[in-house]
């Protein structure tokens, strides 16, 4: 039984890994077509880390068999947005830092003079919508799960 409950443990990154990748390739995708700077992509990435906590939180539930706790499935989904929030965050500096690399440090302008989104104000959207917004999509999917799909909920009054 033991060997059960470590194999489904070590699964947070396996989660965070996948909800990764298909928040990157989605950064890569609309880095590629100049929409990287737009607020509704950051939107489809918090989407896809609220989607797959949810559901790596129901998986979690499946592996034991529908008797954890709500406590547990949502300490699972709150790893698993955290290990997937902090690979998300580091390829987002690092493709910000490639994307300057060749540029000085003056923040470009577009052709009306207004400032470009995303090298001006890397940070302001670094902190706001890459970590803040989608640290908040995967705990609220994380309490979602653990409190919508936990089988037979009892008050501790009663039992």
């Amino acid at each position: 039984m033991a060997n059960h409950a470590n194999k489904t443990t070590n699964l947070v990154p396996v989660y965070g890994i996948i909800i990764s990748v298909i928040a990157i390739a989605l950064s890569i995708i609309f880095y590629v077509t100049n929409y990287y700077d737009t607020l509704w992509t950051g939107f489809m990435i918090g989407a896809v880390i609220f989607i797959g906590v949810l559901l790596s939180v129901v998986n979690y539930n499946n592996n034991h068999h529908e008797r954890t706790n709500a406590a547990a499935m949502f300490g699972m989904g709150f790893r698993t947005t955290v290990f997937s929030v902090i690979i998300i965050s580091i390829f987002s500096i690092i493709l910000h830092l490639i994307a300057t690399s060749g540029t000085h440090a003056m923040p470009t302008t577009a052709n009306n003079g207004d400032q470009v989104a995303g090298q001006g104000n890397f940070w302001i959207y670094f902190l706001g919508q890459t970590v803040f917004m989608n640290m908040t999509m995967g705990v609220l999917a994380a309490a979602l799960g653990a409190f919508v799909f936990k089988r037979n909920q009892t008050t501790p009054s009663a039992r």
